[in-house]
């Protein structure tokens, strides 16, 4: 048995479960296994323990977990979180619908709207009201609060959300009415907007608090039953909880703010993209992770990926931006498309060839997997061109059966669109690249910046496979695919710090900034994230980030700007002004000379110490390019009109500085990397596949 400690990371994704085991020595063990939808925590547990068991780990010696899950996302996109009721104040009770008051899609006649998480005869008001400065006009009458909520509860409402006026300038009538429910209704799920976001904007404020404790029920009972699994397994202590943003936290944070996993899966692969950028010397990189259901794009600068605050969920229209529920979230900014390996290739009404969004997901999963799947997918047509081998999927663990996925592609795809069974999997292949790749290029263009500055980092199970041609079409010049890129997102997990996001609005012109009250509010935020980060266990000096959402008086939305990290004081009042020009210049081009500055909202970060992260190469790795050579086999490659025999190497031999040149397979356990014609590529001395296009 081994003795030394490791650090576990558990990736949950729509088909595969990815583990990542580090050893304080930097030793990776690594495991994948189907997901199991109904029961998520199936497949962590059972994937851990034959893991472990395989490699004679005692379970005790894994003393940090970090997980992200899919959980809440799903939850929402499926409408199968609590029966939630909203309390709120006269007058708003259907914020919910009225919205913004405009239309996503100003030509579309039958446009359709997201249905509230709460329909309308569970939202209920109570008497009260704060003016915009917080100070009480109306005051809560408290036997009505008692009488609204018990009406709920009689409804069948098992969670609540409170969201009152004003209440982000002054919390005392929704704290007081979660003091009524532990009172009276003890076993009623609660959110109050002051907690979960207590900034300005009535309907986002609405829509992310209903969100919160729409899911926390289901957050919790999952997260609880994880651990006591975990703990039966022998882990010795509670599992860690990758949120949104980057950061992670504890169970216990982690189920009473919920919404924060919204994007927690494919944050960690973004974060392990800047682990790798970063150990590259990388200044512009693209993350593209694809997995066996969607693949996620993410940009990052100089070694920080984009943040965002405002997120969407469960859109009618996935590609349609304002379709969806509008949550207000700390999120790693990226954009999702629905391609990845198990996504469904079809045939519209039009008789032209589509492929995703939907996927055939772990069950029944491609029809090659031989599961009952019967609708081809992408790893159906990537098996027919040669891009994976039947006999070395999952390490040789599951053989792909060809000849189905053949037969799928010939009656679905080939048949009715009148082409050979070739021309239709090059089909699937060409049509799923492209859909990336120019999300990508929207998503770049969007953000003022030009693709051929960037490199390319691919990870997920089928990101390798398609990464050369996404950036080929990308005109892209490097493309790199770290070692067990199969699994990169789990490791992800552990690059990240434990951390938190704190946001309080205090709307004020910089000329009337009060900076006493500016700095009692951050005091508050700091103290907070100290308390709530010590709980987690997190010893030794904290992170605090400032920074503040700012606009020229009068303009609808702000820009992030950062803050110094000490106290402010009117002496700081130029800098504060001329921090928001610069940044207000690098991203428009322009400045407004007189114009009054406003800040709408002031954020604080607070991280604990940065991992430290030391990989060390598997045993035995790194021989030869002759002895990783593998043999060859006929791979479709259109340069040469046709299949073409192709070199085949184990990703575990070849050794650091070697050099080859395409078309090449390049296989490992977890992933296959195909590079085409006249690319050069090379291992570097931290074991990445670097290849130049």
């Amino acid at each position: 048995m081994k003795s030394q400690t490791y650090r576990l990371g558990v990736d949950i994704g729509g088909t595969f479960t990815d583990i990542f085991l580090l050893s304080a020595a930097g030793e990776v063990v690594i495991g994948k296994v189907l997901t199991t939808p109904r029961d998520p925590a199936e497949a962590v547990v059972t994937g851990l323990r034959v893991l472990l068991h395989e490699q004679g780990i005692a379970p005790a010696l894994v003393t940090h977990l970090v997980h992200g899950t899919t959980l809440i996302t799903n939850a929402i996109i499926e409408r199968k979180g609590a029966k939630t009721g909203l309390l709120t104040t006269k007058g708003f009770r259907d914020a919910l619908e009225i919205g913004r008051e405009r239309r996503y899609d100003i030509y579309d006649i039958s446009l359709e709207n997201p249905a509230p998480l709460v329909p309308r005869f569970l939202r209920r008001e109570v008497t009260e009201r704060l003016d915009n400065t917080g100070r009480v006009i109306t005051p809560l009458d408290p036997d009505e609060a008692v009488e609204v909520i018990r009406s709920l509860v009689a409804d069948g409402v098992e969670a609540l959300a409170v969201c009152l006026l004003h209440s982000f300038r002054n919390p005392t009538h929704e704290l007081f009415i979660k003091t009524l429910v532990a009172a009276h209704f003890p076993h009623l799920a609660c959110s109050l907007s002051f907690e979960v976001m207590p900034e300005i904007r009535e309907y986002e404020r609405t829509s992310t608090t209903v969100a919160n404790v729409y899911v926390k029920p289901l957050a919790q009972q999952y997260l609880n039953k994880l651990n006591a699994d975990l703990r039966a397994l022998g882990l010795p202590r509670d599992i860690f909880i990758m949120l949104s943003n980057g950061g992670i936290t504890s169970c216990g944070v982690a189920g009473e703010y919920p919404i924060r996993l919204i994007e927690s899966g494919p944050a960690a692969g973004a974060l392990a993209a800047v682990f790798y950028g970063t150990r590259k010397k990388l200044e512009r990189v693209i993350s593209f992770d694809m997995g066996g259901t969607t693949a996620k794009i993410c940009l990052i600068d100089h070694g920080k990926p984009l943040l965002s605050t405002d997120f969407e969920a469960a859109r009618v229209y996935r590609f349609k931006k304002g379709s969806g529920l509008p949550l207000k979230v700390p999120v790693i900014e990226m954009i999702e498309i629905g391609a990845g390996g198990g996504s469904i290739a079809r045939v519209d009404k039009l008789g032209l060839l589509k492929v995703g969004p939907d996927s055939a997901g772990a069950e029944p999963g491609p029809v090659c997997y031989d599961r009952g799947g019967e609708e081809p997918t992408v790893t159906d047509a990537d098996l027919m061109l040669g891009y994976l081998s039947p006999d070395y999927f999952l390490g040789g663990k599951m053989r792909l059966n060809l000849d189905k996925a053949r037969q799928a592609i010939a009656d679905k795809i080939a048949r009715p669109l009148k082409v050979d069974l070739l021309r239709a999997a090059w089909g699937i292949h060409q049509v799923v690249n492209e859909n990336m790749a120019n999300a990508a290029r929207i998503h770049l263009v969007e953000k003022g910046r030009d693709p051929r500055d960037y490199n390319l980092i691919a990870f997920g199970g089928a990101g390798p496979v398609h990464a050369y041609r996404v950036a080929e079409r990308l005109k892209l010049k490097t493309l790199v695919c770290p070692l067990a890129a199969g699994v990169t997102s789990a490791f992800g997990m552990l690059t990240a710090p434990l951390a938190f996001d704190f946001v309080q609005s205090y709307v004020t012109s910089l000329s009337d900034l009060d900076f006493a009250v500016l700095e009692r509010l951050y005091a508050d935020m700091e103290k907070r994230g100290h308390d709530l980060l010590a709980a987690a266990g997190v010893e030794g000096e904290l992170t605090l980030t400032r920074s503040a959402d700012m606009r020229y008086l009068h303009q609808g939305f702000e820009i992030r700007v950062p803050l110094p990290a000490a106290q402010l004081t009117n002496d700081d009042l130029p800098a504060l002004r001329q921090a928001f020009a610069e940044e207000y210049e690098r991203l428009y081009k322009r400045l407004n000379p007189g114009v009054e500055v406003e800040v709408v909202n002031w954020r604080l970060v607070a991280a604990g110490p940065q991992p430290h992260i030391a990989l060390q190469p598997p045993a035995n790795m790194g021989r030869s390019l002759t002895a990783a050579h593998k043999g060859e086999r006929p791979v479709y490659m259109p340069e040469h009109n046709g299949f073409t025999p192709c070199p085949v190497y184990d990703r575990y031999l070849l050794p650091v500085g070697t050099t080859f040149s395409g078309p090449a397979i390049v296989e490992e356990r977890e992933c296959t990397v195909v590079i085409g014609p006249g690319a050069k590529a090379s291992i570097d001395e931290e074991q990445n596949l670097v290849i130049t296009l």
